[in-house]
Order: structure tokens, then sequence, then C-alpha cells
């Protein structure tokens, strides 16, 4: 019986989602697990339970009366297991543009370009809120 022959390009992305995803799900969960049973986080679990339903604009005001703007509200607070979780979906949001970098080295010419137009556009994404005001309105 023949293989299934699976092009390079392929392989490696779907090889770079798997490892980073297992990363990010264990980064996300163990922490969340912790801020979880022990209510020990920047937020506490009370105040975020209260506040679940609102916009994240109104969500920070209400629990912490601050304005977020980037991500220095979080990267500010890693000693916290709630924001220490938030390194795990960082981590899964971006598992998509590792993954597409790594499958341009064995892509064709042709895959290549899609390939770099896209990693552009979630480079785009990923920096937009260092530069504008992007809330939850």
């Amino acid at each position: 019986m023949k293989g299934v022959e699976v092009d390079p390009m392929n392989t490696t992305f779907a090889k770079t989602m798997e490892i980073l995803t297992y990363i990010g799900l264990v980064v996300m969960i163990v922490p969340g697990i912790i801020y979880i049973v022990t209510g020990i986080g920047y937020v506490n679990t009370a105040d975020a339970v209260e506040n679940w339903g609102k916009s994240a604009s109104e969500f920070w005001k209400a629990t912490k009366g601050i304005e977020v703007h980037g991500y220095s509200w979080f990267l500010n607070n890693l000693t916290y297991f709630d924001c220490l979780s938030i390194i795990g979906i960082v981590i899964l949001a971006i598992t998509p543009l590792v993954s597409m970098i790594a499958s341009i080295t064995k892509a064709d010419s042709k895959y290549k370009v899609i390939l770099l137009i896209v990693v552009i556009e979630f480079i785009v994404a990923i920096v937009r809120p260092l530069f504008m005001h992007v809330t939850g309105h």
C-alpha cells in the first residue's frame, strides 16, 4: 500500500501548530487553575464574575479603575496567576503566525507570497493596540 505524500510546507505548519498549541494550553491552564483555586490574582474571582458581561473597558473601570491601552496592563502584573495565564493565550494567538513563518521556508514561491501577506496582516493586528486606542467599546 502506498503512503500518502504530504507537502513539507503543510507538515511544518502542522507540527509547529501542534507543539505550540500544547505549550500554550499548559501555560494557560496551569496558572488559570491555580488562580481559580486560590482566588489570588490581579482581579479577584468575585469581581470577575460580577463584571463578566461588561465590555473590556467597562470591566477594567469597574474592577481596577483603569483604562487599558496596549499590553502593559498584564505584562506589568505577571506575578499574578490570572495575568500569567494570559501568556498561554498569547502563545495560542501567535501559533498560526509562527506556523506560517516556519512553513514559508518549505513553501513553493507562489505560496511564499500568500504566506508573507498573511504574516504581515497578523503582525499589523498584533502591534495595532500599541499605536491606536483600542478597547472593548
